[in-house]
């Protein structure tokens, strides 16, 4: 390695970054990735980074990532999911990205002073930090969060604040970047920091690619809120609502008339309006509406996205009706 990526100061509590990561490309010949591995490790917090930055070197990253599973030593850990994966010990040359996953191991390690101190000096050579999940925990307890805001899954989130008063905890967006740390909610956004990671160190069209390889349904921007209101509904919808919310979200294009829904749903259009408010509280137009709506915020966040496109991706007539369900379903958040 040719270059010290950055250095974490614990008096200042902020890193010292000295080279952005174009310039890192333009010196390095490679990306390190380095993904903590530990005992009770989640699997797909682990996994499901490394696998987006795997699909991001067979799409053409220059400079690639070079992915490591580490920790202090060398060995077995056994993940949260019962299997075994062989981690290398983690070495002292400089890393591009620092990963520190999350699962129930870290309820042990939070008070171990060895793994802080390690997770402590490997930061400092890091050029971003980056926890997902409770994840958080670990890179809190190491004080690497001190001062910032940050993020974990959802149900964690009051017991993180509780914990670490040093932490400005935010509960709702799918991951956040304050300077080089980036916190993430709960198990798949992991996948969504790393598509952003992606887009940061290359461009939107090679974060597109991957995530169309990896058969994302669509690239979530971090103020995106970790519970969407598609989930919310088919979690309050009796069978087969569920379903029925699905085929909406899938084809926003379609016309869903109550008639059409009804249809879907296999219910006579009469008895399908009322138990449909029955169980999910809402009328079937306010259902549609609020799914479309959260699709065209989706699109909105990212790039490439002409507002015109996106309001007839998502099924609205006009940009003036898509912004005004857009408005009243952010306000409804």
């Amino acid at each position: 390695m040719l270059h010290r990526l950055g250095q974490f100061s614990r008096k200042e509590g902020h890193f010292n970054t000295v080279a952005s990561m174009t310039e890192i490309g333009q010196i390095l010949p490679v990306h390190i990735v380095a993904i903590l591995a530990y005992d009770g490790v989640q699997p797909i917090d682990l996994s499901g980074p490394a696998q987006a930055f795997a699909t991001a070197n067979e799409e053409g990253a220059d400079p690639p990532y070079a992915i490591r599973v580490v920790g202090p030593s060398a060995g077995t850990v056994m993940t949260a999911s019962g299997f075994g994966i062989v981690a290398e010990a983690c070495s002292t040359e400089p890393i591009g990205t620092f990963v520190i996953p999350g699962g129930p191991g870290v309820r042990s390690l939070q008070g171990d002073p060895a793994w802080l101190a390690f997770l402590a000096a490997t930061a400092e050579r890091a050029g971003r930090v980056c926890s997902i999940c409770t994840g958080a925990f670990l890179a809190a307890a190491a004080g690497l969060l001190d001062g910032r805001r940050a993020v974990t899954h959802w149900r964690a989130c009051a017991e993180l604040a509780a914990r670490y008063s040093a932490i400005t905890v935010d509960h709702q967006p799918l991951f956040i970047e304050d300077g080089p740390i980036w916190t993430t909610a709960g198990v798949t956004a992991g996948i969504d920091l790393t598509l952003a990671l992606i887009e940061r160190d290359h461009d939107a069209a090679l974060a597109a690619r991957v995530a169309r390889r990896l058969v994302v349904p669509m690239r979530r921007s971090g103020g995106q809120k970790q519970y969407s209101d598609i989930l919310a509904l088919q979690s309050h919808s009796a069978a087969p609502f569920g379903p029925l919310l699905t085929a909406v979200a899938t084809e926003p294009l379609r016309n869903w008339s109550v008639q059409e829904m009804a249809a879907v749903a296999g219910q006579s259009p009469r008895n399908f309006h009322r138990r449909f408010v029955a169980a999910t509280g809402i009328t079937p137009a306010k259902a549609v509406e609020r799914v479309r709506a959260e699709l065209a915020y989706t699109l909105l966040n990212s790039k490439g996205f002409r507002v015109s496109e996106v309001a007839l991706r998502c099924g609205f007539g006009s940009d003036a009706g898509m912004r005004r369900a857009v408005t009243r379903w952010h306000s409804a958040r």
